[in-house]
């Protein structure tokens, strides 16, 4: 029983190590955009595509990746680049 907690835990350590990096940049980009395009963050989501839409929602909203988008989020904070 353990053991499968034990590799469960490493995987999800594994996965945030990895996609933070990811995070950081898509947030970047995302911000970068809204800034070129002159919208706001409900007006760009608006006009996003639906299909970039699901894949926003799938990127941000899977569980495993949570952990990496909250850490991506408190890093840009932190650095003040959102």
């Amino acid at each position: 029983m353990w053991t499968i907690f034990l590799m469960l835990i490493s995987i999800l350590v594994v996965v945030t190590a990895v996609m933070v990096p990811l995070q950081v940049r898509y947030l970047k980009v995302m911000k970068e955009e809204m800034k070129r395009k002159r919208l706001s963050q409900q007006e760009y989501f608006s006009k996003m595509p639906i299909q970039e839409e699901m894949l926003h929602a799938t990127a941000q909203g899977n569980i495993f990746i949570i952990p990496a988008n909250f850490i991506a989020w408190l890093w840009l904070k932190w650095k003040k680049e959102i």
